[in-house]
Formats: structure tokens, sequence, C-alpha cells
């Protein structure tokens, strides 16, 4: 029973860092020049989403630990986590890609 609160806990400070690194985005003003401008908008981001990915790694781990103790029914909740950061990670790695990459040979 502890191991499934610690699962919550772990999935609730994901989520909280989760939303923070979205917030960060609508309240971080841009500063810089025109080549750097919001630059600290996508650093605060990536800050708060890199803290949200170890604590989804970490609980996925102790998910993983948990299930093999015979703990039910924490699967979604342990896993869903590090599967969305991952999918979010390799998300802007693909726009970043495209944008240096595809976009130019366009314009």
């Amino acid at each position: 029973m502890l191991v499934k609160r610690l699962i919550y806990a772990l999935g609730a400070v994901w989520l909280a860092l989760f939303v923070s690194a979205f917030l960060g985005l609508q309240v971080t003003e841009p500063a810089g020049s025109e080549f750097a401008r919001s630059l600290n908008r996508m650093v605060s981001f990536l800050t708060w989403h890199g803290g949200a990915l170890v604590v989804a790694a970490v609980l996925a781990l102790i998910t993983r630990l948990a299930l093999a103790r015979g703990v039910e029914k924490i699967r979604l909740i342990g896993f869903l986590p590090l599967a969305v950061s991952v999918f979010l990670v390799v998300s802007l790695i693909a726009i970043i890609g495209y944008r240096v990459l595809v976009a130019p040979s366009f314009g």
C-alpha cells in the first residue's frame, strides 16, 4: 500500500511539473534581440519539462518494481507520464529538425 501511495504522489509531482512547463510559456516574457527572442521561454519550458521527465523515469522504474512484487492497478499511472514526456521530447526534436533542415528548402 505504501508503494501505491508513492506512485500516486510521484504522479502528482509529475503532473505539477508538466503543467508548470506550459504555464511558464505563458508567464515568461520574451526577451533578447531579434535572433534570440523568446529563447528564455524555451529554456524555461525545457527546464520544467526536464524535471518532469526525470520524475517520470523514476516513477516508471518504481512502477516496474512494484508490478514485479505483485501490486495491481498502477500500470497506467506509472507508465503514462513517461510515455507522454518522451512523446513531447521526440515531437519537439522533430519540429526543430523540420524547421532547421526542411523548411529552409521551401523558402
